[in-house]
């Protein structure tokens, strides 16, 4: 009775697995978050049948197994892919993952086998430890992705996926790493009352993440954060607006270094929620260190085009506007404009320079 029990909750878990990963795919392939997601649901799938009790599945061991090992991979790129700019899966990311699976697959079928009796050798065990911890690494990097640009990420639908997304994989990979302890210490396979919570927990979030992108709404939690055109705002944001575009006409607060988006909103004496919801749907930013770095760039275009100005140095301007360094000038004022500060002022002088 307990295996039935067990075999038709993996087979439950396995189909909202497929379920989610095919929704997804069907969702729109041009999505960033699409195919690192379905591959996820796809690897913890095959994990759920590879992990099956005196499961028997021949020539499908191999090819599930190496899909299984690559979730943690799968996992950071999904994260990449939502709470990234830009950050669609790229041909170095398949490499990554292909190569996990490749020693994943090495170390579930034979380091494990031959640890398990005894004959694994030091550099052996060392390679296998070694490939938990990067998988652990990996899941680590899906939270960096998740926690990097909170502070300055003005999309308050990404906000709120954030959020959830710490919580909730900060509390399965608590709740992992403390049954995986207990097995250590103590020797013992995975407790049955632990493997079914796991499986329900994982049925769960594949239902709900699949009723998300079946239910109708302008978006969902697939869509890439979109740089708004502006809305009408209330009175109060209108007000904040205002103010805003005042002092970035002359307020020498936008000119200092490691501004953040708390500061400035006490500097207008307003609420940060406001401030973010101006300067997202107002003025039509995702990010604020977007903002900042558009602001900032047309007031180094300014003074690089400005005959004045010619012979103050580039490190110069670039302290002016705000920025600590020249290198971090030179990124953010090519990435904007697509030259480097000095090519640009060459370019004024040749006129045939970018409008900024």
């Amino acid at each position: 009775m307990p295996e039935t029990a067990d075999i038709v909750l993996r087979t439950v878990t396995v189909t909202a697995a497929l379920l989610l990963a095919t929704l997804l795919l069907a969702a729109g392939r041009r999505r960033p978050a699409v195919w690192p997601g379905a591959l996820f649901c796809l690897a913890a799938a095959a994990f759920f049948v590879t992990s099956t009790p005196r499961a028997t599945l021949g020539l499908w061991d191999y090819p599930l197994t190496a899909l299984c090992v690559t979730k943690a991979v799968w996992f950071w790129l999904l994260a990449r892919a939502l709470f990234r700019d830009g950050g669609g899966l790229r041909g170095r990311h398949v490499a990554i993952a292909f190569a996990v699976a490749l020693a994943g697959t090495w170390q579930q079928e034979v380091f494990l086998a031959q640890f398990r009796a005894g004959a694994s050798g030091d550099l052996a065990n060392l390679m296998g430890f070694g490939f938990e911890a990067a998988l652990l690494a990996f899941v680590l990097l899906g939270l960096r992705e998740a926690a990097r640009d909170l502070a300055v990420d003005l999309v308050e639908r990404r906000r709120r996926l954030r959020f959830g997304f710490i919580a909730a994989t900060g509390a399965y990979l608590t709740a992992t790493l403390a049954v995986q302890s207990w097995n250590l210490v103590f020797d013992v396979a995975t407790p049955l009352p632990a493997q079914r919570a796991n499986m329900i927990a994982v049925t769960g979030a594949c239902l709900v993440a699949g009723w998300s992108l079946l239910s109708f709404r302008r978006e969902s939690w697939l869509e890439p954060a979109r740089t708004r055109s502006p809305v009408a705002l209330n009175r109060v944001e209108t007000a904040v607006l205002s103010s805003l575009e005042r002092a970035l006409a002359a307020d020498p607060i936008f000119l200092s270094e490691g501004l953040t988006i708390g500061r400035l909103a006490r500097h207008l004496r307003c609420g940060e929620h406001v401030l973010r919801r101006v300067i997202n749907r107002g003025m039509g930013y995702r990010n604020f260190n977007d903002f900042l770095h558009a602001w900032r760039i047309r007031q180094a275009c300014a003074a690089l085009a400005s005959p004045e100005k010619a012979r103050t140095p580039v490190l110069s301007i670039a302290m002016q506007v705000g920025y600590g360094s020249i290198g971090s000038f030179n990124r953010a004022f090519k990435a904007r404009i697509g030259m480097t500060p000095t090519a640009y002022r060459r370019n004024v002088a040749a006129g045939s320079a970018p409008s900024p």
